[in-house]
């Protein structure tokens, strides 16, 4: 019995581990994504997400015509003791297309990307960047289901005060 139940875990260990490679529901991973926080000041800063499609796949930009993909978005909302300073810059603009299979204009990133945008720290004590940003790839043959990438960040002690 022990060996049935040794062999059952390693199997689920191997399947888990092939779904993290390859990303949600066995599709592979379009995408790899960092954030960090950087400090500009004593009281601002700036919230960073760095993008990496992965080979051969690109992302859809925040602009996407009606009956396309789905449009990258971010939601920060659940950031506490911050005042965001306007929207998202990407440090690359993103490529801007016509795509015949969707019969519209898209934007895409095909290689790295910081997404950026500023604050400002309004409360030190509850201080923290916690967010979502929703996105989607292709890489010409096939399409990935939309994707979700999380985030919650402290804000570097210290510096905020």
């Amino acid at each position: 019995m022990k060996q049935i139940i040794a062999i059952f875990i390693a199997i689920i260990a191997c399947v888990a581990s092939s779904a993290q490679m390859k990303g949600f529901g066995g599709a592979p991973s379009a995408a790899v994504w960092s954030s960090r926080v950087e400090m500009t000041g004593g009281k601002t800063g700036k919230v960073i997400l760095t993008l990496t499609p992965s080979k051969g796949w690109h992302i859809y930009g925040f602009e996407i015509g009606e009956g396309g993909p789905r449009a990258m978005s971010a939601d920060f909302s659940k950031s506490t003791g911050i005042k965001f300073k306007g929207g998202i810059k990407p440090s690359v603009a993103p490529v801007k297309t016509y795509d015949d299979i969707f019969g519209i204009d898209v934007t895409y990133w095909g290689s790295k990307v910081e997404l950026i945008r500023g604050f400002e720290v309004t409360d030190p004590a509850s201080a923290k960047i916690v967010g979502t940003v929703n996105y989607q790839a292709c890489n010409g043959e096939t399409c990935n289901a939309p994707q979700k990438y999380n985030f919650n960040l402290a804000i570097p002690a210290g510096k905020n005060k």
